[in-house]
Formats: structure tokens, C-alpha cells, sequence
């Protein structure tokens, strides 16, 4: 007779995919609707990355069509097309904040706005207590050396 063993994670698996299972209604699983909603996704993820793009310079367009082309490059063949073209969304819309970053002139010796302080907060009680039993120790090993 064969025993049944059963570790925490195969547990965990089960447990968390019995959970997600509940939560699904009948019939919602893997149906059309859901094919639909996905190319709706796809579409609304292109007009997006069209209206960022639109925004941006001739210059920062061309910058993120070459960082674009790096991560296809490096990674392309590993991703679907919604990655890519929410890869492309994604970039054409962090350029604009990075074309204001760069407009902002600094020199070399410009601080920064804010200092960085850590604050210790020590407890005086124990401080102080410390100080009272270090004390006495060292005034009466000084008594005896005199």
C-alpha cells in the first residue's frame, strides 16, 4: 500500500487554486467575451501608446522607437505581442518625464535640494544610568592606584 504524502507547498498550490476556482463564475472561465476583451485591450494599448507618441519631439520619438528596438532585440522572442506593444506604451509614455528631467540645467557643483539627516533618538533614562554605574567604578579604582 502506497502512502499518500503531501508537502506545504503542494498544499498551498492546492489550496490556493481551489480558492481562485470559487471565485470564478460558471461559465466565465475561457469564453469568447474574454478573446474580445483582450483584442479591445490590445487596441486601447495602441491608441495609448499613439496619443504619447503624439505628444513627444521628433527626436524623443526616434530615442524611444531605438529603446523599443534594444528590448525587442535582446528580448523579443520571449514575449507576446501584448508585452510589446504595452512595452511600447510604457516607454513612449516615461519619455515625456524624462525630456523635462534633462531640460533642467544643473552644474556640477549644485547640492541637492534635500540633505539627508538620520536622527537617532536615545534614551537619556538608560544613558543616564549608565553614566551613574560607570562613575563610582572609575573614582574608586583611581582612589586605589593614589
Amino acid at each position: 500500500m502506497s502512502k499518500f504524502l503531501l508537502g506545504r507547498r503542494q498544499f498551498a498550490l492546492g489550496a490556493a487554486a481551489v480558492a481562485t476556482n470559487a471565485l470564478i463564475p460558471k461559465g466565465n472561465a475561457l469564453t469568447m467575451d474574454v478573446m474580445v476583451q483582450a483584442t479591445a485591450a490590445d487596441q486601447s494599448l495602441e491608441a495609448k501608446t499613439r496619443i504619447a507618441m503624439a505628444k513627444l519631439s521628433a527626436s524623443a520619438q526616434a530615442e524611444v522607437e531605438m529603446k523599443v528596438a534594444s528590448i525587442f532585440r535582446k528580448y523579443g522572442d520571449r514575449l507576446s505581442e501584448e508585452q510589446k506593444a504595452d512595452i511600447r506604451r510604457i516607454m513612449a509614455e516615461s519619455q515625456e518625464g524624462l525630456e523635462k528631467m534633462r531640460a533642467f540645467k544643473l552644474e556640477n557643483g549644485d547640492q541637492p535640494a534635500d540633505a539627508f539627516r538620520a536622527y537617532r533618538t536615545e534614551a537619556k533614562p538608560a544613558a543616564a544610568h549608565e553614566n551613574a554605574v560607570t562613575k563610582p567604578a572609575q573614582s574608586s579604582s583611581r582612589k586605589e592606584n593614589k
